[in-house]
């Protein structure tokens, strides 16, 4: 009776070591995903693409989410893709014109948002004008500049930065 119980116990034992185990490879798993899903839903320079085509059209003040200037480009594929560029304050500030059939650069990552994705936007090339949009970790730069008045004069109040 004694050997049975000792076995029963080492039984036990052993069943839950093996449901302790488990639980956490499955911890780990959803911590795995986690970190995916994470990582493909911020900006990373690493996928950056160059986007490069014909504008279509022009919207500086969009109602369709993310708010703000987009831009439809025509690629030398035949594709159209929306380009979220920020504030059209921030572009007027600092003197770029984006306008229908011109040519445009775009450096950017396309990210998840929404249903779908969005081609965001970090540098804005027309001609040879370039102008940076986002950090190079994704953040706005328009939100420095566009608050009290224009980026262009914001340094020239009351005599600059201080």
């Amino acid at each position: 009776m004694n050997r049975e119980r000792h076995r029963n116990r080492a039984l036990f034992l052993l069943l839950c070591s093996a449901l302790l185990a488990a639980s956490a490879n499955a911890q780990r798993a959803r911590e795995s995903a986690l970190e995916t899903a994470v990582s493909h839903t911020t900006y990373d320079l690493s996928r950056e693409q160059s986007l490069q085509g014909t504008v279509l059209s022009y919207t500086p003040n969009s109602t369709t989410p993310p708010i703000g200037a987009h831009v439809m480009v025509q690629t030398s594929t035949g594709a159209a893709v929306d380009v979220h560029l920020g504030d059209a304050r921030f572009l007027t500030a600092n003197h770029m014109t984006i306008t229908p059939g011109s040519s445009i650069r775009i450096i950017g990552e396309s990210l998840p948002y929404g249903n779908g994705t969005m081609f965001f936007a970090r540098l804005v090339q027309e001609g040879t004008q370039v102008v940076a949009v986002r950090s190079t970790s994704g953040m706005p730069l328009w939100t420095a500049g566009v608050r009290g008045g224009s980026a262009a004069n914001s340094n020239t109040k009351q005599g600059g930065a201080r």
